[in-house]
């Protein structure tokens, strides 16, 4: 009589460690693009918006008053505190912020920090030495002008911060180490 072996099936422990090890290496290799995606989107979402309002704020203070207001500079930053991946509410009441009368409900809150400049045609001097200027290459332009810009951190290191710029002479938001 012949006893016939019945086969068993299943997986050995040493394909199981292979797989799970395969399965980790992708796993670690797209969870940081995928924090980086949702950092970006989430600093898009906010400075787009933003941008938007106050481009039509200071063409609405030149409208009505023939310059724009005067810029807050790149050592007025609202909200003051340095950019966090907290959400804060902006400081509306800055002496530079209020001629562009701003409006906010009291559930606004940005992670990014922001600020605004502004000169009269030619006017490079308040360009020189600024992040403006030693980022994105922005120059005076033979007309009134304005810039804002955003500095972000949103991946909470505090090291390497994403900046993000427009301006009177190119109104498309232009970005630097974008969701950092």
């Amino acid at each position: 009589m012949v006893r016939m072996r019945r086969r068993q099936s299943g997986f050995t422990l040493l394909e199981l460690v292979v797989t799970l090890a395969v399965v980790s290496i992708l796993a670690a290799i797209a969870l940081p693009s995928f924090f980086g995606e949702t950092r970006k989107s989430n600093a898009s979402a906010e400075v787009q918006p933003l941008f938007s309002d106050l481009r039509v704020r200071l063409e609405e203070h030149m409208q009505e008053h023939g310059r724009y207001p005067a810029g807050a500079g790149e050592t007025t930053w609202n909200p003051s505190a340095p950019p966090s991946t907290t959400r804060v509410p902006l400081d509306l009441t800055l002496a530079a912020w209020l001629p562009l009368k701003l409006r906010t409900s009291g559930e606004d809150r940005v992670f990014c920090r922001y600020t605004f400049q502004t000169g009269a045609a030619n006017d490079g001097a308040n360009i020189v030495g600024t992040e403006a200027a030693a980022r994105f290459a922005f120059t005076a332009p033979p007309t009134e002008w304005y810039y804002l810009l955003a500095k972000c951190d949103m991946d909470g290191d505090g090291a390497v911060f994403s900046w993000y710029f427009a301006s009177s002479v190119d109104p498309v938001i232009r970005k630097v180490d974008e969701g950092r």
